[in-house]
């Protein structure tokens, strides 16, 4: 069990390792939203009498990625590793795809997406609700910024699975928050010492804490953060410990236990015929939950055993594992190469309508003594903004007096600035990745799968976040498939399955006391569903914790819809060139009601029974 010491002493290095990319993220996050100005800058301009333009093009490129990320939404499937595993993978997605529904999973994963984009970073959380069921939970799943997760800096794998540590810090929350997670601990609640994290100096807070010198410690937030706030820190850690595992080298079975005599006694009562037991050092997930200076829970994480590792999924928008000192930079959103970018445009734009409003009326200049006073006044209050009033003396120009040259003349726009800012759009383009095919707004009418296709096209540039988004979606996805027996009875499950389904893959004759098929009035066999057989099929998948690693993968189906449609359209024009393709195929992948699909191939199928009737 760490000390409460070392948590903060782990949670202050990880947060320095942070700090400049949280700073960075921030950045990002307003140039997308528009603030895109210093203040100083703002003011200094405001003075001038110029208004600070903000021509946001960060916002519409985030917008488009978004927007093709949530039109392509593709759904988790299982796929069976060989033949025999077909049911254990229809039955695993069918139950996969209901959690995605219940939890709406997908709409946070499209934040995470957003917010990944925008700044490079952020995470996905999956936790079991008891509320309403105490035996099985529900599973959702919460969206995290980047400045709530700390993990060990010294790791690499984007599954997270070689940091020491992961913290989940949860800032400012109410009294009547930390009672709802802590409700035997009111008495530790009151006790409490520097309810606050000082993340701007972790190494002054980590020894306070270490010396219990709360009254000198320094202050948090305001006052009234300071009377009610309290900061969560939760610590997951891996704790080694010690197994030993019976392992059976003839049938390849192992299993782990707690002792040596467990293991001899599983090998004595399943008759190993090549027995062996393995000690091992292995590292379970354990949580250990912490509030100032005192510790409310230090325990496996709720998802271990049958989750290996941290319950947090990361979605990082472009990554790099080098070795360099400015390691903020290792991880960067669309935003990050394009603010500098996007404030010269700014700036560019700023300066050519500020040039265009001081050049459209130059002023007036008119021959000394030809106006009275009111007139020359009236001149100079209306006529003149923002150019000037002046006069000439006519006997210095011998006499002369043009009336064309009353006006000043306006000097022309200049064409630099507005090559300046041509040029920032074109480099802002070219910067992002994004590019016109991603629009696919050409006037020419195009179908769908042509789109589509111009679409991906166009994503070649961003690539590599794509690839990150898909790995994130797959951990989640098995991590999802891990959790199923927490979150399904067999009962519950067949519910979800259908009895559709059951009927299909489960139904058998009904056998006599003879082991003869019992017949129906009509002759015909009677076929029920066994339900013995379901109830296996169902309890292997649960509860085997190697079902997704010799079992089922998991991975991402089709695009929803404008791939359905695009295989219908290339089944049709197969169909249109003589390939014999089977009606159920074509029916299949239309975008038609699934009730109308089986009235359909009932009707064909009645057609055909029909054609082979012998004609008398």
């Amino acid at each position: 069990m760490p000390k409460i010491e070392k948590i903060y002493a782990d949670f202050a290095i990880s947060s320095k390792a942070q700090s400049k990319l949280l700073r960075e993220i921030e950045k990002d996050f307003e140039f997308a939203l528009g603030k895109q100005w210093e203040p100083e800058d703002v003011e200094t301009l405001r003075k001038a009498g110029v208004k600070a333009l903000t021509i946001n093009r960060i916002k519409p490129m985030i917008k488009i990625i978004t927007g093709i990320e949530r039109q392509s939404r593709s759904d988790l499937i299982a796929f069976p590793e060989g033949g025999e595993d077909v049911i254990r993978s229809e039955i695993s997605t069918r139950l996969l795809k209901n959690v995605v529904k219940l939890s709406r999973v997908d709409k946070k994963l499209s934040d995470q997406f957003k917010e990944g984009m925008t700044g490079g970073l952020c995470y996905c959380e999956g936790f079991l609700d008891y509320t309403y069921n105490l035996i099985n939970g529900s599973m959702k799943f919460r969206k995290l910024n980047a400045n709530r997760i700390f993990p060990d800096p010294d790791g690499e794998e984007y599954d997270l699975s070689d940091r020491r540590f992961v913290i989940k810090y949860s800032p400012n929350l109410t009294r009547d928050q930390v009672l709802e997670l802590f409700p035997e601990d009111e008495d530790k609640i009151d006790k409490v010492g520097m309810r606050r994290v000082d993340l701007k100096d972790m190494d002054a807070f980590v020894e306070h804490i270490q010396k219990r010198d709360y009254e000198n410690a320094p202050e948090v937030g305001d006052a009234k953060e300071r009377s009610n706030g309290y900061d969560l820190v939760e610590y997951y850690y891996k704790n080694w410990v010690t197994k030993y595992f019976a392992v059976d080298r003839e049938s390849g079975t192992i299993k782990e236990t707690d002792s040596k005599e467990e293991a001899e006694k599983f090998i004595e009562e399943n008759e190993f015929e090549d027995p062996h037991i393995l000690k091992k050092q292995i590292p379970e997930i354990w949580l250990q939950q912490v509030i100032g200076d005192q510790e409310f829970t230090d325990e496996v994480a709720w998802s271990y055993p049958r989750w290996k590792f941290y319950p947090f999924f990361q979605f990082i928008g472009e990554q790099m594992t080098v070795d360099i000192k400015d390691t903020d930079l290792l991880i960067q959103g669309i935003t990050r190469g394009l603010r500098d970018l996007q404030e010269e445009l700014n700036k560019r734009r700023t300066q050519e309508l500020r040039h265009l409003n001081s050049t459209a009326n130059s002023g007036w200049m008119f021959p000394k003594g030809a106006l009275d006073r009111r007139t020359k006044d009236r001149f100079k209050q209306f006529g003149s903004s923002p150019g000037f009033v002046g006069e000439y003396d006519t006997s210095k120009t011998g006499g002369v007096v043009n009336p064309e040259t009353f006006r000043i003349r306006p000097a022309p726009l200049s064409t630099g600035h507005k090559e300046l800012a041509a040029e920032s759009e074109k480099d802002i383009k070219e910067s992002s990745g994004i590019n016109p095919d991603l629009l696919a707004n050409d006037s020419q009418s195009q179908s769908g799968r042509a789109i589509l296709l111009k679409q991906r096209q166009g994503l070649v540039m961003v690539q590599e976040s794509l690839d990150n988004y898909s790995e994130t979606k797959q951990i989640l996805g098995r991590f999802i498939l891990s959790q199923l027996g927490e979150i399904y009875t067999v009962e519950t499950a067949s519910r979800v399955l259908g009895d559709a389904f059951l009927s299909e893959h489960f139904s058998g004759p009904v056998l006599g006391e003879d082991n003869q098929p019992v017949l129906n009035e009509d002759g015909s066999p009677k076929i029920v569903v066994n339900a013995d057989d379901v109830g296996m099929m169902i309890n292997q998948i649960l509860n085997d914790a190697s079902l997704g690693k010799y079992d089922v993968s998991i991975g991402e189906g089709a695009y929803a819809e404008t791939t359905r449609l695009a295989n219908f359209v290339t089944l049709m024009e197969m169909t249109d060139k003589g390939i014999p393709i089977p009606p159920d195929v074509i029916i299949e992948e239309s975008a038609l009601a699934e009730s109308q699909k089986k009235k359909i191939m009932a009707a064909i199928a009645a057609a055909q029974q029909a054609q082979d009737i012998p004609q008398e």
